[in-house]
């Protein structure tokens, strides 16, 4: 059982003790006066994985490609050692850049260490990397933890940036903070993005990433250091008079980017020693490349394999009827052959293993050739462009409702998704616009889920989250609700900033549709989240300006919703014991939609659902009464409060919570209880 017990706090207000006892199929709150709802929120951070430190330090590379020492990592240990609490590795892409930050990162740390044995104490760093969630740079919300060593990539964005300048010095000032707290920050930037130019002060910090390690080394490495099990595989070294064919390391190209070197390595380590190892390493290596030319030769003149082909690598695991269909669908012909060629011509199994699928029973598939799929698909992304526009609207037309694709949309979107990333090409995302825009709930499903993925991507996420707030703010309904349905998922905990700046364009749409059900429903998950709480209440409460009146008070009743936001509302009134600013806000939020003719309706269902909510103790008593008796003082004859307080006409407010809600209410009111409009502490 749950026992209430009501003890009075210094102020106004009436706090409550829960005391647990015995509780079974129940829920528990938590409190929320312990939230700190108007605390500064800092961008969110992720550790640095044991998996990156492990690449640094066990299978680091010294050398570039020319066999010179690579000076990146010392460069940045020597600045941080003179004591910089912010530094810059500014270069090309693919230089490893990332990598060199964790390994100078890890080298102070021990160099910390080192320094507390000799009397000064010196924790080890915990690295994290800073997620920029902003839509443009903003120093203040920085995180300064203690003892951290933070690592901030804004390599893809920064070229963007309006202000460079500026946004640089408050970077470069946030050292301060990070100074005090014992920490340090790295900062990833673009060949030419950060200003060095204009004061030298900011070129001052800047280390230059010119050269990369030699990408075949840095797979040997990885594999002789990370994955120790790959030195029994006789497929791996040069020399082996066993092999017919030149050995896995003569085929590792040194000009692989040091990032898809360590993928490859760990790709690599998958592979047993089985009789056919050696042909599946030499295709993972040589990314299909020979095995998808050969099929593309042999098929120069034959549309329908080739189009076989495509519908069997989106339709991985249908029948082959339906991948022969699709294939016609994609060559738009009723039937490709006549009877006496089909008669005479090979079988369509023989047809599908002639472009390397495995035909099993009623089932097509390339599982037994990871990443085939994706070769092929970039070949002809590549080497076809023509082919482009109309293989985009064939998967549109494939994955329709109907459609044969209707049941792979998962494995479709993944596949888009990769072949979007490695051609750094958003066109391929207009897919999931045509999927938005239908009628298909599970079109719409597969289409955030396919946006929330890209916009999670290191390449493209930059791009796709701006793509994801024009989005937000179109007219089609369905193109705003699957904004609004991204944002109830990981990309609301990883960009929660950008999550909500989507959720208030789509909060904000003149029509109450599905798209604003959508986005209250997002909100209300994200708020649900203990941890995000206080960034979309902080939100919600700030979108004061004119443009965006509607989308704050409708984000406000749902947050207030009982039935739909339960644990919201608890801790929100929890907090207002102890946070006038809390209480100021519930109030004013509640004078400000009632005000509103569009929600009155909302806002008489809200009144009741408070009162309902009370009488079933989902809610405390106490602070809904002070509230609400602050609502009253302005809004006593608006329509909503006077329904709820008196009546109406046709309207019948006899439940006994409200009943009993219109008796705590007069009885304040006569005993003078009303207090100030805004107080102190307390003020509720």
């Amino acid at each position: 059982m749950v026992a209430l017990s009501n003890e009075r706090p210094a102020g106004l207000i009436v706090g409550t003790k829960v005391h647990v006892s015995g509780v079974s199929n129940s829920t528990v709150l938590a409190a929320g006066r312990d939230i700190k709802l108007h605390a500064r929120q800092p961008l969110v951070t992720v550790r640095v994985t044991d998996q990156e430190i492990a690449a640094v330090r066990r299978a680091w590379v010294k050398i570039d490609r020319h066999r010179r020492p690579l000076v990146t990592a010392s460069e940045v240990l020597t600045l941080l050692r003179e004591g910089e609490p912010v530094v810059v590795i500014a270069g090309a892409r693919g230089v490893g850049k990332t990598a060199a930050a964790v390994r100078a990162l890890t080298d102070y740390s021990k160099f910390r260490a080192a320094a507390g044995q000799q009397g000064t104490a010196a924790p080890a760093l915990e690295l994290e990397h800073i997620l920029p969630d902003w839509e443009s740079p903003d120093a203040e919300i920085l995180p300064d933890g203690t003892d951290r060593g933070y690592i901030l990539d804004v390599s893809e964005e920064i070229d963007q940036w309006e202000d460079r300048l500026g946004a640089a010095k408050k970077i470069l000032g946030h050292g301060d903070a990070l100074k005090e707290a014992d920490s340090c920050l790295i900062v990833i930037a673009s060949e030419t993005g950060w200003p060095t130019s204009q004061t030298p002060t900011l070129g001052r910090v800047v280390v230059r990433a010119t050269a990369r390690p030699p990408g075949d080394l840095v797979t040997l490495t990885h594999l002789a250091n990370l994955y120790p099990k790959m030195a029994q595989r006789r497929w791996l070294v040069a020399g082996n008079d066993e092999l017919e064919s030149e050995a896995l390391s003569d085929l590792l190209s040194r000009d692989m980017y040091p990032c898809d070197a360590a993928v490859l390595a760990h790709e690599l380590s998958e592979i047993d020693d089985s009789p056919d190892a050696l042909e599946t390493a030499r295709s993972t290596v040589l990314q299909w490349r020979d095995v998808v030319k050969d099929v593309f030769a042999r098929t120069s003149q034959d549309a329908d394999d080739r189009a076989l082909l495509l519908a069997a690598i989106m339709l991985d695991g249908a029948t082959p009827a339906d991948v022969l269909a699709a294939a016609r669908l994609l060559l738009q012909e009723e039937a490709s052959k006549s009877m006496r060629e089909i008669l005479t011509g090979p079988d369509l199994a023989t047809r599908l293993e002639n472009v390397h699928a495995r035909v099993t029973g009623q089932n097509v598939t390339f599982s037994h050739k990871p990443g085939y799929s994706g070769a092929i698909l970039r070949y002809v992304w590549r080497q076809l462009s023509d082919a482009q526009d109309p293989l985009l609207e064939w998967v549109k037309e494939l994955t329709k409702a109907n459609g044969l694709g209707a049941g792979h949309l998962s494995e479709i979107a993944n596949l888009l998704v990769r072949l979007a990333v490695d051609e750094h090409d958003l066109t391929v995302l207009d897919v999931a616009r045509a999927w938005a825009v239908s009628d298909h709930e599970h079109g719409r499903d597969a289409a955030a889920a396919m946006l929330a993925q890209a916009a999670e991507d290191d390449t493209l996420g930059t791009a796709t989250r701006t793509k994801l707030r024009t989005w937000a703010g179109q007219e089609s309904v369905n193109t705003a609700k699957v904004a609004a349905v991204v944002c109830q998922g990981t990309f609301a905990t990883t960009y929660p900033r950008q999550a909500l700046t989507c959720l208030r364009w789509v909060l904000n749409r003149s029509k109450h549709d599905d798209a604003v059900n959508a986005a209250e429903d997002a909100l209300c998950a994200m708020a649900n989240n203990v941890n995000l709480l206080p960034q979309v209440w902080k939100a919600v409460t700030s979108w004061k300006e004119g443009k965006w009146t509607l989308a704050r008070r409708r984000g406000f009743l749902a947050l207030i919703d009982p039935t739909t936001a339960r644990a919201t509302v608890y801790r929100l009134l929890d907090n207002a014991l102890t946070d006038a600013q809390t209480a100021d806000e519930l109030v004013d939020g509640w004078c400000e939609a009632l005000g509103d003719p569009l929600l009155a309706d909302r806002c008489e269902q809200l009144l009741e659902r408070w009162a309902q909510a009370v009488s079933d103790r989902i809610i405390e008593d106490e602070p809904v009464v002070r509230i609400l008796d602050r609502v009253v003082d302005d809004h006593l004859m608006t329509g909503p409060m006077a329904a709820f307080l008196i009546g109406k006409a046709g309207a019948a407010y006899n439940s006994p919570a409200v009943i009993s809600m219109r008796e705590r209410l007069m009885v304040r009111r006569r005993g003078g209880g009303a207090g100030p409009r805004h107080g102190g502490v307390g003020a509720v």
